[in-house]
């Protein structure tokens, strides 16, 4: 009796709010700091949306060439300091301005406001090239010297530095379904803290006797959030690993105030926090992704118990893969069943990302050049398939309700896998 009651009681299976009215206000204070935020958002809408001829003043973050009735022209996907995204064209022969800044007269297209929250489209009529340099360009300069194909040079600049990836990767990885692998995310962030925490942690351990009062594990963690800070703070606040960065920061905060981390209501929380700070997260596909990525986890976690690691790794990321499919083909069509390598390639990038970051910085980054040269030219067959808005629905329904009931656990599984087979016998 006092084993049940010990346990139903443990210092770190408290959730972080346990009454309804704590909720209310909890979720007043998100809904009043939205609303803030979105006015703001609202205003600099207003601003854009008139009619007068304006100046802009934004990084270049990605260009490439498009052809249209027999013309050429050069697209340029513009970032603005207030996180803004645009895109301009220009009809004339540009160089390359990737990561440049420049400031653009001209005018915004009729654009909704919703629209504005993801991206508009700024007719150009005078592009301007700054002397305002990106203060990573040295970064890239050493990456590209260590490569003798510019394409294996910007795929590794894609994954270390969050630029943007050639079309040649970016179809190859859609096709494989190992766009989460390049695209830098919570995923690397995790790999990033295992191996900053074990090099952090071998340090650490030759001081501790002379502070043994001090907790190793918290000392370790505050210094390895620090270090994913720097990273951030080197990748200009990519929001993608903003996000992963602000729930591992909630994810430290939570295990130390004794709360319970594996809990649906603590992603509520966190997921209704970075909605209220940034509305803009609304309509990012990427986000709502990470979101279902870390559900899916937390349903593993809550019901999934073996002995042996190795296997709990395979079947880790063997379901996770299978769940994320129905989600990911709504928005994403290409479809090949050589995406199962995803599997064993994600357990393989663990590796991977971590080693060829430290060969980059001891200059030995080419190391991987001639597999990769190999890749780059592979032609993969491949179908178009989006997830039917009916089968989302039902699939989407098992998943709340796997919160509650195994059996319903097991049932999205099963759907998941009826789904992965339906694909594979429309691709043959």
């Amino acid at each position: 009796m006092q084993d049940s009651i010990k346990a139903s009681h443990s210092p770190f299976d408290v959730e972080l709010f346990s009454t309804r009215v704590q909720w209310v206000v909890f979720v007043c204070a998100c809904v009043i700091v939205f609303a803030l935020n979105l006015w703001q958002e609202y205003r600099a809408y207003r601003e854009f949306s008139t009619k007068e001829n304006k100046e802009i003043y934004a990084q270049v973050i990605n260009q490439y060439t498009k052809h249209k009735n027999g013309k050429t022209y050069e697209v340029l996907k513009l970032k603005t300091k207030q996180g803004e995204i645009f895109y301009t064209t220009s009809r004339e022969d540009i160089k390359d301005l990737s990561h440049r800044f420049v400031r653009i007269y001209g005018k915004g297209l009729e654009c909704s406001f919703v629209s504005y929250l993801q991206h508009c489209f700024f007719v150009s009529y005078r592009i301007s090239l700054l002397n305002e340099r990106d203060y990573r360009d040295f970064l890239r300069e050493w990456i590209e010297t260590q490569h003798t194909e510019s394409a294996i040079a910007s795929l590794y600049k894609t994954l270390f530095m969050a630029d943007a990836l050639p079309s040649i990767w970016r179809d190859l990885s859609a096709r494989l379904g190992i766009a989460h692998l390049i695209a830098i995310s919570g995923f690397h962030l995790g790999i990033l803290s295992f191996v900053l925490g074990w090099i952090l942690s071998s340090i650490y351990r030759i001081f501790h006797h002379r502070l043994s009062y001090r907790n190793k594990y918290f000392d370790v963690g505050f210094m390895v959030l620090v270090g994913l800070f720097a990273y951030l703070l080197l990748l200009d606040f990519t929001p993608s690993f903003l996000r992963a960065f602000t729930m591992a920061v909630c994810g430290f905060l939570v295990v130390y105030s004794g709360i319970k981390l594996f809990s649906f209501r603590l992603l509520v929380v966190v997921v209704c926090v970075c909605v209220a700070f940034f509305p803009r997260l609304i309509f990012s596909i990427g986000f709502g992704l990470s979101v279902s990525g870390v559900f899916f986890i937390y349903l593993f976690v809550k019901y999934v118990r073996l002995d042996s690691k190795v296997l709990y790794v395979l079947l880790f990321n063997t379901l996770i893969f299978f769940d994320m499919l129905p989600l990911t083909h709504w928005f994403f069509p290409y479809f090949t069943s050589l995406s199962l390598l995803s599997i064993p390639i994600s357990l393989l990038f663990v590796v991977f990302f971590p080693a060829m970051l430290i060969a980059h910085i001891v200059g030995v980054g080419a190391l991987c050049d001639e597999f990769l040269q190999w890749a780059m030219n592979l032609q993969i067959n491949s179908i178009e398939f989006y997830t039917p808005w009916w089968f989302l629905c039902i699939f989407t329904l098992c998943a709340i309700g796997a919160i509650y009931t195994k059996r319903l656990y097991y049932t999205l599984h099963l759907l998941a896998l009826l789904f992965f087979g339906y694909m594979v016998y429309k691709s043959v």
